[in-house]
């Protein structure tokens, strides 16, 4: 579901991130970091560079794994890799995951060799989708419940960086220095009502309840949720945060 539907957004949000490198990533060796199913790697592949994938969960890495780079399972707080062994990295969407996100890019810039770029990518606090919500409300009248861990991660952790002032602090303490944040909305390509359906509930929140009620169930929530938000449907356009920094030389 991440793979084929999460991905719709997170994909052209990641050739955003890539495409603001400092330098070109022709034959570097890139680490990315909470790869998930790829989305990141695939971008950096295309640019011919050499990514090493790294996520804390081994049934990501292990989508498609014959056809993607080489995978470490690791956490972005204790990264398995020797300083200074990559030549870049990329952190799109994970280090909204920590309560502690400057500890997680001072790994990225403990393992990315000196004057290296450091890749970054959050949604911004104010990202706001009033289709999405609804996708949310139609689940919940199916029987969704949202997870304990959700509600948690999004009131300790996610908005510790959804501002540009805050990004542009952390990556500072990390020490990273030619610090370059941009906080704007991101034209994704999702304009249909199903493609945004496919993308919330590709995302983990879902993915237990989904997996209870069947994939005959799950396909009449979708395309009811489709039709709910096909009168409110506006080409979706969810604000990022991005990051672009060097190590120091």
């Amino acid at each position: 579901r991440w793979a084929d539907g999460a991905t719709l957004v997170y994909g052209p949000i990641a050739a955003e991130l890539v495409a603001m490198s400092p330098h070109p990533l022709t034959g570097r060796t890139v680490l990315d970091a909470g790869a998930g199913t790829g989305a990141v790697s695939a971008v950096l592949v295309a640019r011919h560079a050499q990514p090493i994938a790294m996520d804390l969960s081994s049934d990501m890495l292990a989508w498609n794994a014959r056809t993607r780079p080489p995978c470490v399972v690791g956490d972005i707080r204790a990264l398995p890799v020797r300083n200074g062994r990559a030549d870049d990295a990329v952190a799109a969407f994970v280090l909204n995951h920590l309560t502690e996100p400057s500890a997680g890019l001072a790994e990225l810039v403990r393992v990315t060799r000196p004057g290296g770029a450091v890749l970054a990518a959050v949604f911004s606090n104010a990202s706001r989708s009033e289709a999405r919500d609804r996708v949310d409300a139609v689940a919940r009248e199916a029987g969704w419940q949202v997870p304990d861990w959700y509600v948690e991660l999004k009131t300790t952790a996610t908005p510790i960086l959804g501002t540009a002032s805050a990004m542009g602090a952390a990556a500072r303490t990390a020490g990273l220095a030619d610090i370059v944040v941009k906080e704007r909305p991101v034209d994704v390509g999702v304009t249909e009502p199903g493609q945004l359906v496919s993308y919330r509930l590709g995302q983990p929140p879902f993915a237990s309840w989904l997996d209870r009620i069947g994939p005959r169930r799950a396909t009449d929530i979708a395309a009811h949720a489709a039709a709910a938000i096909r009168p409110i449907m506006q080409p979706y356009r969810p604000i990022v945060v991005f990051l672009v920094g060097t190590t120091p030389a």
